[in-house]
């Protein structure tokens, strides 16, 4: 005969494991609605947050403020980078205005700069661009790449 004390610890664990396991899936299978604002605003959107290593990324910068947003040449406007700062790709797209709504694809190819594939992990992908008045805008995302 188990003593009472392990059979209620052995229950509650596997109770609490199932609880935040479906909870975890709840929150990695929600997809975000782009939310437009007042004012400059720039937002980042990838088609689904898990890639296989060596599958094209398509990135998309949109302008969801309601001024104009400026990808400027002398600003990258796309940097991908290790969850620690290390940036491992830089790429200044070519000098555009993005009127409200509007939208630019970059496709990113898992390449570092150096042109050497990134190894499976967490990235984070910044966006940088700048407002009507010259001030920077930035957002990001976390993309996973998977083996």
């Amino acid at each position: 005969m188990l003593p009472k004390g392990l059979v209620i610890a052995v229950v509650s664990g596997m109770l609490a494991s199932g609880v935040l396991g479906a909870y975890f899936i709840k929150i990695a299978s929600e997809q975000y609605e782009l939310e437009f604002v007042e004012g400059p605003s720039v937002s980042v959107m990838v088609e689904k947050p898990d890639y296989k290593l060596g599958e094209t990324v398509r990135i998309t910068i949109i302008n969801s403020g309601t001024e104009k947003i400026e990808i400027a040449k002398d600003l990258p406007t796309i940097q991908i980078r290790a969850l620690d700062g290390t940036v491992f790709y830089s790429e200044y797209l070519s000098p555009l205005i993005l009127e409200q709504k509007q939208e630019r694809f970059f496709d990113w190819n898992q390449r570092k700069s150096d042109g050497s594939q990134v190894l499976e992990g967490r990235y984070v992908v910044d966006v940088l661009v700048y407002g009507e008045d010259k001030q920077k805008l930035t957002d990001r995302l976390t993309i996973n790449i998977l083996k």
